[in-house]
């Protein structure tokens, strides 16, 4: 019996089938159930074509069809959903007031989704259910499962809504029954739990406020340090004390870039993500396009630029795509960045004028305060007399060869090369000397004027080799590797540091001048030609040499005894017109040897008498030394090359000069050491360059004499003996100079000082620091990235924290716009794309989210077609029969999630 009654209404629905506009309408007339026998149960159909199975519905129709569903209960109307419930009249039998069975896209619907996803069943309902034992749901977010699906509110008299006054129909709603008809089914499994509006206090805001003031803040102290370029002296090197490290300032510095740019990509994603879902809820606005979803990806992977280009040249040109695409390169290169632009790393500042305080213990080469200075075990004790001479000689000796040595090789490769045709001295090359082992120190030639023996031959018809050399003070490096100056040392920034001084000091020089004269020219100085002369024989035929005290028969000095008078006085400025006596020597050196005279009484210098074998002339050699004011020193220390020393002399334009120094002893004219003459003493001795008077045919001398000019011009391919003399003297000058004034004059009572006093000097100087900088010119470049994030880093937070109140769903994040895509009704314009996503076409299509306040339903629709919002005309009977899905606080009319869609899709949108 039930088999027949469910086969002659499944005829009677096929002959009768029409769709009412209402996505849910459970009500029929008494006519209707009358007709239905005893029937418990329909068996579902499928669903017909549109075309074929969609009847016109005219208005009149419409209208009585919401007649009906207004009518009280007692006027016929029954609710039947598939089985026959007693709904008003349990006394009623159920075959009665039967009508014929129609069938409406309610129940074609229903039948697919509503018992499988409401009900949670598969097969009918049973004729057995009872339905009015099951409680009325709470108005919560609507989750059924199977069995408890409650049927209160089709049994019990529905409540209505009432409309308000402001609530006139809106062409932003989209209505159930234009909402059904996009789907496939009705959207009734997708009730928006939540709205799309986040709030200020809630924690996703939060968060994204905090890192958005985060990246803002420290993208800017990063830019803003790239320009200032601050120097960390020693709050960054590795000296003792509270200090840090370079390789942990570079560390960290690394880690705060990365969290700049893990924050900025954050807070840009966020920013993109909310103008574009912003977009897509304004009706006016253009809508939003796959490409411009993709933008997202840019910022995230920059690598999606190569593999997903197809977005591109849609969405690039946009502002927003534009903006995108500067976030994105200045997110790949803002690590790099970073590094090259604030990363700690050793630079040169800029130079700068300052005082350096040395220690001055004596004047200038004080004998005494030289022997002091030699570093050797062998104390006083030891050898009270000696062990500080003996030290000296040892260091005066081992200097002196070396810069010997050094002078040299430096004129055998010119001599090799044999093109040189420099005949003039201040382009030969200069004497070099090493201070400590780690600093090697460059001298000058100065006085220049007077070097030329072409002009002097001219001036005086003899051979005059005049040369005078100036070195470095020493005692600036003492002074700038003392603590008390404050400098930092290589060794405090990891041993590679460097700086740079430009000291106005005096340098140290010693002037050699040597003559030729003849063997009676000579004469007159040679003790074994004066009248009375107590000579003896040597082992060399026919020279003839003093006696042992043969010194004891020249006269004394007095006020009046000048000695013998030469042609060569005016020269050598001997006499009583320049108040200086002239050497006596014991002998004639034979060929390649020399002798010296160091004992002249009150005298400035030592002399040299060499013979050379080529020419018959003897050569006649004066050395002297004083302090030039016509210098500065260049001091450049550094942990990997170590120190350079040089003499910067006899420039005009030079700035640090000391004459320019300010000194009020700049005019006073320099005068000869008579102390460097004892210092000089000591050196001659420590090589024996006085063993010609035992014709010891020193190494020395043989190369002294090989030096000695036999023309009036220098030559271009070897040195001459007063060059060498000079530089082979040079150590006496450092010696001299360690410890000693920087001044002209000697202004303290005492020629020592224990343990001495600081004397200011003026300085220009440069130092490397650990600075946040960049090192290379080009690198420059990268003051744009950092210019970008933090310029874009204020617009994210001027529109996040300040623009707009609160946030939206993100719908660009891919779990939303997942959620919200396989909730939509499909489209064709993605035909197609199902497989391998959408081609270049479907990403420019735009989109608009559309909002169903009846069913609370979110979703995706064309922007161009359909998305104003316009469906079929909204009716009283949709509207009843639809809300029957949703609670009452749940329903069509103005919820708080519906007027913040009004309010979205009202707003106004700028990118």
């Amino acid at each position: 019996m039930e088999k027949d009654t469910r086969q002659s209404s499944a005829s009677s629905i096929e002959d009768e089938s029409f769709f009412l506009p209402s996505t849910f309408s459970p009500w029929r007339t008494d006519d209707e159930l009358a007709g239905d026998g005893n029937m418990n149960v329909a068996q579902p159909e499928p669903r017909p074509p549109p075309e074929a199975s969609k009847p016109r519905v005219t208005v009149e129709e419409r209208q009585t069809h919401e007649y009906l569903m207004l009518r009280p209960l007692d006027d016929g109307f029954y609710p039947r959903n598939e089985v026959i419930i007693s709904a008003g009249r349990p006394t009623q039998e159920p075959n009665q007031n039967r009508g014929t069975l129609r069938r409406t896209k309610f129940k074609e619907m229903l039948s697919r989704s509503l018992s499988a996803t409401l009900l949670g069943r598969n097969g009918h309902s049973s004729p057995n259910d009872n339905y009015n034992t099951i409680q009325e749901p709470l108005p919560t977010p609507m989750e059924y499962s199977a069995g408890n699906y409650s049927m209160d509110s089709i049994d019990s008299a529905r409540h209505i809504p009432q409309r308000r006054e402001s609530d006139e129909v809106d062409d932003s709603d989209i209505d159930i029954d234009d909402l059904a008809a996009r789907y496939e089914r009705p959207p009734v499994d997708c009730h928006s739990r939540r709205d799309v509006y986040v709030k200020r206090w809630s924690w996703t805001y939060i968060v994204l406020a905090i890192l958005s003031i985060y990246s803002t803040m420290l993208s800017g102290l990063w830019l803003v340090v790239s320009i200032y370029q601050p120097r960390y002296g020693r709050g960054i090197s590795s000296s003792e004390g509270w200090k840090m490290a370079p390789s942990t300032a570079t560390l960290l510095c690394t880690l705060f870039a990365k969290t700049i740019e893990l924050s900025f990509v954050t807070v840009f994603v966020a920013f993109l993500g909310q103008v574009l879902t912003r977009r897509a809820f304004v009706r006016k606005a253009k809508g939003v396009t796959l490409a411009e979803m993709t933008m997202r990806n840019w910022v995230i992977q920059p690598g999606s630029l190569l593999t997903h280009w197809e977005g591109i040249p849609y969405a690039g040109p946009t502002i927003l795509g534009t903006l995108t695409l500067f976030a994105t390169i200045c997110t790949m290169f803002y690590t790099t960045a970073s590094d090259a632009m604030v990363s700690p790393k050793l630079k040169f500042g800029a130079w700068e004028s300052r005082e350096l305080d040395g220690l001055v213990k004596a004047s200038y080469a004080n004998p005494f305060h030289v022997q002091k200075a030699c570093s050797t075990p062998i104390d006083l004790h030891m050898d009270p007399n000696n062990s500080a001479p003996s030290c000296l000689d040892v260091q005066y000796s081992g200097q002196s060869y070396h810069n010997l040595l050094t002078f040299m090789n430096e004129w055998q490769g010119i001599r090799n090369n044999g093109i040189s045709t420099i005949d003039y001295l201040s382009g030969r090359p200069v004497g070099k000397h090493n201070l400590f082992d780690n600093t090697t120190m460059v001298s000058s030639w100065v006085e220049t004027e007077f070097g030329s023996p072409r002009s002097s031959f001219a001036e005086h018809d003899r051979i005059i080799n005049n040369v005078t050399l100036a070195m470095p003070h020493a005692g600036v490096y003492s002074a700038a590797t003392d603590p008390h100056n404050d400098i930092l040392q290589p060794d405090d920034l990891a041993g590679v540091g460097e700086y740079s001084i430009r000291a106005s000091v005096v340098s140290p020089v010693v002037n050699v001048m040597c003559v030729n004269m003849a063997r009676d020219e000579l004469a007159p100085l040679v003790y074994t030609r004066w009248p009375n002369a107590r000579t003896e024989f040597t082992e060399i035929p026919n020279q003839r040499t003093g006696v042992e005290d043969w010194f004891n028969d020249v006269p004394p000095p007095t006020d009046d005894e000048w000695l013998n008078r030469t042609v060569v006085d005016d020269v050598f400025r001997w006499g009583p017109q320049y108040q200086r006596r002239p050497p006596v020597f014991q002998l004639f050196p034979i060929n390649f040897n020399m002798i010296t005279n160091t004992s002249v009484a009150n005298s400035d210098a030592i002399y040299v008498l060499a013979k050379s074998g080529d020419i018959d002339d003897f050569t006649l050699c004066e050395l002297r030394s004083w302090v030039t004011p016509n210098c500065s020193t260049e001091f450049d220390l550094s942990g990997i090359s170590g120190g350079h020393m040089r003499a910067h002399c006899e420039d005009p334009s030079d700035t640090n000069s000391y004459l320019v120094s300010g000194n009020d002893d700049v005019a006073d004219a320099p005068y000869a050491s008579i102390d460097w003459r004892n210092v000089a003493d000591q050196w001659r001795l420590s090589m024996d360059l006085n063993g010609g008077v035992q014709n010891n045919n020193a190494s020395n001398a043989r190369i002294m004499a090989h030096l000695i000019l036999q023309h009036p011009t220098l030559d271009p391919l070897l040195p001459s003996i007063a060059e060498a003399l000079a530089v082979l003297a040079s150590s006496t000058l450092v010696a001299g100079s360690l410890g000693s004034t920087y001044r002209v004059r000697w202004d303290y009572p005492e020629m020592q000082m224990d343990p001495g006093v600081y004397e200011a000097f003026k300085v220009s100087m440069r130092t490397q620091q650990y600075t946040s900088s960049h090192v290379a010119e080009w690198q420059g470049i990268f003051y744009a990235v950092l210019g970008v994030v933090f310029a874009l880093n204020i617009a994210c937070l001027v529109y996040v924290v300040f623009f707009r109140p609160g946030l939206v769903s993100d719908y660009t994040e891919p779990q939303n716009l997942y959620a919200v895509a396989v909730n939509s009704p499909p489209s064709a314009a993605l035909a197609g794309s199902c497989g391998h996503g959408p081609d270049s076409a479907q990403m420019v299509v735009p989109w608009r989210v559309g909002y169903s306040a009846a069913a609370n339903h979110y979703f995706f629709e064309e922007a161009g077609v359909g998305g104003n919002g316009k469906g079929r005309p909204n009716t009283r009977l949709s509207m009843v029969s639809g809300s029957d899905l949703l609670t009452p606080s749940e329903g069509r009319f103005r919820t708080r999630n519906y007027d913040n869609y009004k309010r979205l899709s009202g707003s106004r949108t700028w990118l």
